[in-house]
């Protein structure tokens, strides 16, 4: 029992990850998006205003849902529609295992065999989250290669 409850603390913990992930990704994927409306430079004054402005909105979905911050990534079109289907399935679920899961499951009479199938469940939906918070992070990755490309051709430090 004490693995599912681990499990299911592991959900919630890999889900924070995602979100700060996401964040990230929506703030440099702002910053990328300006410079792609300057032909790919800009002075050192601008710069500065779009990092105020994409820190401005980073720091509003700081304070945010889940839910909230997937329809912000829908909107900026940060990841492919895919990615964020795949997102939205992944929250009603860990909205499953974190409101509902203990309320709507019952140990009581129940053997080993049962106990270790939901392990393996939850197993199975913790590694799609652990995916799910990979690929977020080789974006997150190519985006900063791709800003620190796009600041040297500003003469940007």
């Amino acid at each position: 029992m004490n693995r599912i409850y681990c499990a299911i603390g592991k959900i919630v913990e890999v889900t924070q990850n995602i979100e700060f992930n996401i964040i990230e990704i929506i703030e440099r994927s702002d910053i990328i998006k300006e410079f792609g409306r300057h032909n790919n430079r800009l002075s050192i004054d601008d710069y500065k205003q779009v990092i105020g402005d994409a820190r401005y909105l980073k720091d509003k979905m700081e304070t945010m849902t889940f839910g909230q911050i997937i329809s912000i990534v829908y909107d900026s079109e940060s990841l492919k529609y895919d990615e964020i289907n795949e997102l939205k399935a992944l929250l009603e679920k860990r909205n499953y295992f974190t409101h509902e899961y203990f309320k709507v499951t019952s140990y009581k009479g129940q053997g080993e065999d049962f106990i270790i199938e939901e392990f393996e469940a939850i197993k199975e939906y913790l590694k799609k989250l652990s995916n799910m918070l990979s690929k977020l992070l080789i974006i997150k990755n190519g985006q900063d290669e791709r800003l620190k490309f796009l600041k040297s051709k500003s003469g940007i430090n």
